[in-house]
């Protein structure tokens, strides 16, 4: 018999402004649905959004690619309702992407804990010292708090990598019960993408939200220093108005060399066709515990330029991209110059590169199996 995995997200499809743990969850689905009997409950609207999704129903149970889903009304989302929908899918394991959600997160474990069900948490990145940067005050106190108070005794810790093992440890103690599974990626048969490049000109183009956690800002400080000629298109939803207003000052301060433009937020189905237009991902953020757009840029035959606080290391060592440390923005413009000054050859070999290692990393089987192992009872609760 299957499994039954019962999943929590605060958003999901068909949303897709939340990014990551949407695409996290949508991936799972799409690589584990002949081996286990999938339910998800989210929110019935997206990502700093009030209008529910007209292609579904509320309330009730949709069937959305391979997974059962229920959207939750805002008035519905409550204790016994929760309890009421675990009740009734009975599962093996309840599974939760958000260290600080609510309704999605703190509630359905401490349920599921007082009904015996094993229970996995995903933290998705949320302790990192850049997530933890961003409202620190307020996230200390509650990982004090419920660290105190025992709040996740008896829940596995799901890491995608072994950083995030150690962040998970530093915040709740090295007795965590934690298993490391690395994030899946969509199964995708795109074939390799030439891209010609002339000389002296680089199309760079940025897919995340607009944040400190994304160093929207940061990205457009690197460019006053480069010399060559760049077009760096951004897509994404604005988290933070007045963190926008920061980012177009240092639009306007940019040389003349330099082209900007925001492309408003961009829908996952449109991801692919987009990536094509463009030569390079400009992503230096401030941590990915994976990061699905750099292995979706490099199956795309974009270059990625990079932090180095992310799973992807060495990247230049394998003529893949580059993956730099944030102290220095005159770096990152230099090996933007160099990408751009690059040959349409040079280019080719690069983007060839990336895209059979992440097409290889995409069909690894044994991603499944560690998948297969964090929802198991090997582990008791």
């Amino acid at each position: 018999m299957k499994p039954k995995i019962l999943i929590f997200i605060d958003w999901y499809k068909p949303g897709f402004k939340a990014g990551g743990p949407i695409r996290s969850i949508s991936n799972l689905v799409d690589q584990l649905y002949d081996k286990a009997e999938l339910f998800i409950i989210t929110s019935n609207c997206d990502y700093l959004e009030n209008i529910p999704y007209n292609t579904i129903k509320t309330e009730e149970w949709n069937t959305v690619d391979n997974a059962q889903v229920f959207y939750l009304s805002k008035k519905n989302t409550n204790a016994k309702t929760i309890k009421k929908l675990i009740e009734e899918v009975k599962p093996n394991c309840v599974y939760c992407n958000s260290l600080f959600s609510y309704y999605f997160s703190l509630l359905p474990i401490y349920i599921a804990k007082k009904l015996k069900i094993r229970t996995v948490l995903a933290v998705r990145g949320m302790l990192s010292k850049g997530s933890l940067g961003v409202k620190s005050r307020k996230k200390t106190f509650f990982l004090r708090s419920a660290k105190f108070i025992g709040y996740f005794n008896n829940v596995i810790f799901h890491a995608t990598t072994n950083e995030e093992k150690n962040d998970i440890e530093n915040a709740f103690g090295k007795d965590s019960t934690i298993i490391v599974a690395n994030n899946l990626s969509q199964k995708k048969s795109i074939t390799f993408i030439k891209k010609y490049k002339n000389s002296n000109e680089l199309k760079l183009v940025s897919v995340a939200r607009i944040s400190p956690e994304k160093n929207t800002l940061y990205a457009l400080e690197c460019l006053k220093y480069c010399k060559n000629n760049i077009v760096f298109d951004i897509y994404g939803p604005i988290y933070n108005q007045e963190y926008w207003e920061k980012c177009k000052i240092a639009i306007n301060h940019l040389p003349k060399n330099v082209i900007v433009n925001y492309k408003g937020v961009l829908n996952h189905d449109d991801l692919d066709t987009t990536l094509t237009n463009y030569h390079a991902l400009f992503l230096p953020s401030t941590g990915e515990n994976f990061g699905h757009i750099i292995i979706e840029a490099m199956i795309n035959s974009c270059v990625p330029i990079i932090s180095d606080k992310t799973p992807w290391k060495d990247l230049e060592f394998q003529k893949i991209g580059f993956d730099l440390p944030l102290e220095n923005k005159e770096l990152f413009a230099k090996k933007i110059d160099f990408l751009t000054k690059m040959s349409s050859h040079d280019f080719c070999e690069y983007i060839k590169n990336g895209y059979d290692f992440s097409m290889n990393y995409i069909n690894d089987e044994s991603l499944i199996k560690n998948y297969l192992y964090l929802f198991s009872n090997h582990h008791s609760n």
